[in-house]
């Protein structure tokens, strides 16, 4: 997700004000964004607050046009964070930081834009990469009745999601917070380390993320059938999607009860589903991306992505910056690549292979993860789960969430069958029921830097108030975008929702794999071989 200086006004009706910050003139700018009940299908209202005079009157006149023009591009789908990408990008190209010099006539610019167009290579820009907090989201997709909302309530442990054997048993999103695991430092120290959230019963460290079940889909939805474009919208702040896919074979391609179905068909159809949501959207501003090509890079923003994703998808797609220039000569089959592309990079899918506790789905489960790659599947069984959690929870069994085995304590002769039965079908089969597997597989497409920040590099004592009371050991790991250098910690510390520290950077520290220690550069970049940090500012935490 796109982490930018965001600050709230109003909740009723949704109101906040961004800051650019990645504009090269002398002061700073905000865009105020007020959404509207109908939005996306219409516009946001826009402000731009003159507070310094930064922008002259002519400069703020034509921004304001230009971010008009942008939000009438992008009706239909979410707009909030190209619309901000844009207004960056017109302001460094037209507002000059240091002159008086004024913007030209925007007739004159399209003239220009058009005979570059025609004549020169687009240029693709090295993007300027911006790090920082990664709040990650897993989108949960997947035809009705697949099996998505029990997976959601058993990967929550929270039962919000109706459940159900018909059609659209969920209609508004279902978000909830769920957790995965990652390898936790502690493992190399003689005691475990005070984590926030926890290890699970292997020692790994537990992390948060965000999990949304939107709405099933069926074939033909990016064409308004089911729910339609709106639950497709739902996704667009997904960081990697979870195909949901009912392994037994006994629901058809819109959830209904069958037999013999092949679920590989629901991985094709969906897959052309998200092509074609993108797809059309793209294709329906085709007259003004051809007029100006590097629109195209602009449309695809709007699905979250940042430049740097854009640009490697239209490499992987064999559109070069020459190539691009010659757009006019283009046939849809270049647009379709760039499309495909484009998903394979932003939205990652693992497909959950659901059900598994089914007689017909051990062939099924095999055969797809053959087809597919064991990368990308995994058997799943969301009721077993549910099932081990509700025993736990009324006292029969003691089960540690994600293991291979539970004990039983004293249970019915009734439920003693039902769980020697996911005893022998799923646990014992496929090493677990594989919700938590599955969170942090999908996860690891798409992998975050994982970062510890630190009091004291000997003790590993944790920033905050635990070094003033009761000593705490790696409490804090912060998910953070690949890319996210020291400089950029240090303003991930300091501010909402972590706000571990203040005060401005003096020096930073790691500690090398051999325990000595030594001084980092604001712009190094983090990583696994540098990840715990001391970092020392001009106020002492407190």
């Amino acid at each position: 997700m796109y982490i930018f200086n965001i600050s709230d006004i109003s909740k009723d009706p949704p109101c906040f004000m961004i800051k650019l910050q990645d504009v090269q003139i002398n002061g700073a700018i905000s865009l105020k964004f007020t959404l509207p009940t109908e939005y996306p299908d219409i516009s946001p209202v826009i402000e731009i607050p003159i507070r310094n005079q930064v922008l002259s009157a002519k400069n703020h006149r034509q921004l304001m046009g230009f971010i008009q023009e942008k939000c009438e591009e992008s009706l239909g789908m979410g707009m909030i964070f190209s619309v901000v990408d844009a207004a960056q990008q017109w302001i460094n190209e037209n507002v000059s930081p240091d002159t008086s010099e004024q913007p030209r006539d925007n007739k004159e610019l399209d003239k220009e834009e058009k005979i570059d167009s025609d004549l020169k290579p687009i240029k693709f820009e090295e993007p300027k990469l911006t790090g920082g907090r990664w709040q990650y989201v897993i989108g949960l997709v997947g035809k009705p009745s697949a099996g998505k909302s029990t997976f959601f309530n058993a990967a929550t442990t929270l039962d919000l999601a109706k459940t159900g054997a018909h059609p659209f048993t969920t209609i508004e999103p279902n978000i909830g917070k769920a957790f995965f695991s990652v390898p936790c430092p502690c493992s190399n120290l003689t005691v475990r380390c005070d984590a926030a959230n926890g290890h699970d019963f292997k020692g790994q460290r537990y992390l948060p993320v965000l999990l949304k079940d939107v709405a099933g889909l069926v074939p033909g939805a990016w064409e308004g059938k089911g729910r339609g474009n709106r639950f497709l919208n739902d996704l667009l702040d997904a960081d990697v999607l979870i195909h949901i896919i009912d392994a037994s074979g006994t629901t058809n391609e819109k959830g209904e009860e069958t037999v013999d179905y092949d679920p590989a068909n629901d991985v094709q159809w969906l897959k052309e589903e998200l092509h074609q949501w993108i797809y059309q959207n793209v294709w329906a501003k085709w007259e003004n991306i051809v007029r100006r090509p590097q629109k195209l890079v602009d449309m695809f923003t709007g699905y979250h992505a940042n430049k740097a994703t854009i640009y490697a998808a239209l490499r992987n797609a064999g559109v070069t910056e020459s190539e691009l220039s010659k757009i006019k000569t283009w046939d849809d089959k270049v647009l379709h690549r760039i499309v495909d592309c484009f998903l394979n990079i932003r939205f990652p899918i693992l497909l959950v292979l659901n059900k598994a506790d089914k007689e017909t789905a051990t062939d099924i489960i095999a055969r797809l993860s053959a087809e597919f790659g064991d990368n990308y599947t995994i058997p799943v069984s969301a009721e077993s789960e549910c099932f081990l959690q509700k025993m736990e929870k009324e006292g029969y069994i003691k089960y540690n969430r994600g293991s291979d085995s539970f004990d039983i304590l004293d249970c019915p002769s009734s439920i003693f069958t039902d769980l020697k039965k996911v005893e022998s079908s799923i646990l014992k089969r496929y090493g677990s029921t594989n919700i938590h597997n599955a969170l942090c597989q999908g996860v690891s497409l798409r992998e975050p830097v994982y970062a510890f920040p630190v009091h004291c590099l000997d003790t590993l004592q944790s920033v905050g108030k635990s070094h003033v009371e009761k000593s705490q050991i790696l409490r804090d790991c912060i998910m953070l975008k690949p890319g996210t250098n020291v400089e950029e910690f240090h303003s991930v510390l300091c501010h909402y929702p972590v706000s571990l520290l203040s005060g401005d950077f003096v020096r930073a520290e790691t500690v090398n794999t051999d325990g000595s220690k030594r001084p980092m550069k604001k712009d190094e970049v983090l990583n696994n071989s540098n990840n715990i940090i001391k970092i020392m500012t001009t106020k002492r935490s407190s």
